[in-house]
């Protein structure tokens, strides 16, 4: 029996996201609270994501908007509800914990929580 053959590897390139568009969604407290209740890894709708930080989801629907616009996050649909998007983090944005706390890097900049 033959081995299937192995499909050839794409390598993958993080988008690279400019330093002016992290500082200036990191300059808003509702887009900044929506990137640390997305810290965990897990992904969230809007409403979800509204209620975490305190906000109504019309308010915090502008700064999802702005935050997948910039790259920070990436939007998909919901399989639960398909009338939702959810809201993982975008794979260029790096967490970590540790002894002195928890922290995400964006390249240019880490913001600790």
């Amino acid at each position: 029996m033959r081995e299937p053959a192995s499909l050839p590897t794409v390598p993958v390139t993080p988008r690279i996201i400019p330093a002016d568009t992290v500082y200036a969604a990191l300059n808003d407290s509702c887009r900044s609270a929506v990137l640390a209740a997305l810290f965990d890894g897990q992904s969230r709708n809007g409403p979800a994501l509204a209620g975490a930080i305190g906000r109504s989801f019309d308010n915090t629907r502008k700064h999802l908007d702005a935050l997948v616009k910039s790259g920070l996050l990436v939007a998909g649909r919901d399989p639960q509800d398909n009338r939702r998007q959810i809201y993982p983090l975008a794979p260029s944005v790096k967490v970590a914990e540790s002894p002195e706390g928890r922290t995400m890097d964006f390249g240019y900049c880490v913001m600790r929580l």
